[in-house]
């Protein structure tokens, strides 16, 4: 009975959010990646670097005032690559203006030993231009992040950039 609850619930949610979407798209910015390193005043130490991101999301309209969005991100900067998986929730405060906030998924593209897979909390904006381009602007602060590595290693990213979405 409970399985086939929930396979009934997964397949009216997939032709909801079938019908109900909004399209693909594309995106591509500049990304400024913050390091802290806290051991305790043993070597503490920041940095900061800037680079750039690309990759695309697809947008689902749940309702005429809310919205998620998944998206697959590659940053690339000069020490650091890394791929992130914002799952935004997007509240519409009009037609055009958006705000956002969700979980985003990072995972360092480097050769590291651990620590490699973090998880954020990221909150923005959104202003859609016309019906297919918008710019946005996103902060993702780390709450965790896996291994030994994560205890003493903070990374924070903050996104500036635009996109096209296809209808």
């Amino acid at each position: 009975m409970k399985k086939a609850f929930l396979t009934g619930l997964l397949i009216f949610t997939m032709i909801f959010t079938t019908v109900a979407q909004e399209g693909f798209a594309a995106k591509a910015g500049f990304n400024n990646v913050s390091i802290s390193v806290d051991t305790d005043g043993f070597f503490d130490d920041s940095d900061s670097e800037l680079g750039f991101f690309i990759g695309g999301g697809y947008n689902f309209e749940a309702s005429d005032d809310f919205d998620i969005e998944p998206s697959l991100l590659f940053s690339f900067v000069d020490d650091l690559t890394s791929l992130y998986i914002p799952i935004m929730a997007k509240y519409k405060i009009s037609e055009q203006f958006n705000i956002q906030a969700g979980p985003q998924i990072n995972y360092l593209l480097e050769d590291l030993p651990d620590g490699e897979l973090g998880l954020d909390l990221a909150f923005g904006a959104g202003y859609q231009i016309d019906s297919n381009w918008f710019v946005e602007a996103r902060y993702g602060l780390q709450i965790a992040r896996g291994g030994d590595f994560g205890d003493v290693v903070d990374i924070n990213t903050l996104t500036l950039g635009g996109g096209y979405r296809f209808n």
